[in-house]
């Protein structure tokens, strides 16, 4: 684990101004160490027939599969539920020059969150350092970040947790992913036909296709540079600010967008079936246009990030705005935290995903302890290499696990 701030960390700070659905039944049939899962696709209601589709390289971790509103384990048919933590690293550390990831991802770390009782783990990465468009900064090969991604994938899956991985820092050409863009570019489809086609047979992984798709600022202006619209969202196309959303100027270059529908569209091209998390607008906050301006899948999850700061922080606006979402879709925390030292915000959102979510995913299981780095401190869910569960976020987290069915 890391016993010192990264340099460029992600913080969490952020500024702000201001289908069809098709049900599906799933069975599974035993042939050696493999599971072949098989799958009826229909109109809602009882599944009447079974056809086989492929074999699952993850045997021993679920099936995730969409079944209208629900997410269910396929080897089963029952619900199946989703409650652990992003594992940050592979985003940044190799685009700093650094190394592959920033720890966290060794068997004893596995270990330990199987004790605390995850189910799953978010893995955020990043376009370049897996190898579209890779820059000379990037630490060592493709090769080598692609197979050290593919052991802490095996290592999870192995222990029975599923893995979403996330596109969570991209670039367009020219440019280096050095943090996070409000849209990805064309760049970004290469990078999920060639992920996706790699983890098209391991059924315990999931794509989450973009992390916080957000509109753009200009603060020396004092104007915005770039509104995100749901059809863009959607569609891609529309013109997106080159820099990241923590530089302090934008410079007016642009580039086209790809859009939501393009990136499951990339995933299905390779193959994989497996479900695709579509996080909404605002920095995957709003989720008031999901429904309608959804991708045409039957195997979406709707993703949502919950932090204090953010417009749609309470309980109330959950309900009003998450609620209709989970009538057509499973919708997943896919990041939550609070940095400022308390626990309300956490216990809220914990308490509100048992009712409404699939499940929860706090941001994140790192360990930090320079003075210096405060805030992403106080996010982390550990306190050191034995991770013992850091105050208030680990502790408020391995609480709610224990208090789980």
């Amino acid at each position: 684990m890391q016993t010192e701030v990264m340099q460029n960390a992600p913080s969490r700070r952020r500024t702000r101004i201001v289908a069809l659905v098709i049900a599906a039944g799933v069975t599974v049939a035993l042939a050696g160490s493999a599971i072949a899962v098989v799958l009826l696709i229909g109109t809602p209601g009882p599944a009447k027939a079974w056809a086989p589709t492929f074999t699952s390289a993850t045997p021993n971790a679920p099936a995730p599969y969409v079944r209208g509103s629900e997410l269910v384990d396929g080897r089963t048919g029952k619900p199946l539920a989703l409650w652990g933590a992003n594992v940050p690293g592979f985003e940044y550390a190799c685009i700093q020059g650094r190394g592959h990831d920033d720890g966290g991802t060794t068997a004893d770390a596995v270990a330990a969150m199987i004790e605390w009782g995850f189910t799953a783990v978010r893995i955020p990465l990043n376009q370049q350092c897996w190898g579209v468009d890779r820059p000379s900064v990037a630490f060592g090969t493709v090769d080598d970040y692609r197979a050290n991604l593919e052991r802490f994938v095996s290592l999870a899956t192995n222990t029975g947790l599923v893995v979403i991985v996330d596109l969570h820092w991209s670039a367009p050409g020219g440019e280096i992913a050095d943090g996070l863009r409000a849209m990805p570019d064309a760049n970004s489809v290469t990078f999920w036909n060639e992920v996706a086609a790699d983890y098209r047979k391991h059924r315990a992984v999931m794509f989450d296709v973009f992390n916080e798709p957000h509109s753009r600022y200009d603060a020396d202006r004092q104007q915005w540079a770039f509104e995100l619209t749901p059809e863009c969202w959607r569609d891609g196309g529309c013109q997106v600010p080159r820099e990241i959303d923590r530089a302090s100027t934008v410079s007016g270059s642009t580039f086209a967008a790809s859009g939501m529908a393009d990136l499951v569209a990339a995933v299905r091209a390779s193959g994989a079936r497996q479900p695709v998390i579509v996080s909404g607008l605002d920095y995957a906050n709003d989720l008031r246009a999901w429904v309608d301006h959804r991708p045409a899948d039957d195997q979406l999850i709707a993703g949502v990030h919950l932090y204090p700061e953010q417009r749609c922080h309470d309980v109330e606006c959950w309900q009003t705005e998450l609620g209709p979402v989970t009538q057509v879709a499973p919708l997943l925390v896919a990041e939550f935290g609070q940095s400022d030292g308390g626990s309300d915000h956490l216990d809220a959102v914990l308490d509100w995903s048992r009712g409404n979510a699939v499940g929860a995913l706090a941001w994140a299981w790192w360990v930090i302890d320079d003075p210096a780095a405060s805030e992403d401190a106080r996010y982390a869910l550990i306190a050191d290499d034995a991770f013992t569960p850091n105050h208030p976020s680990g502790t408020t987290l391995r609480a709610a696990l224990d208090s789980l069915p």
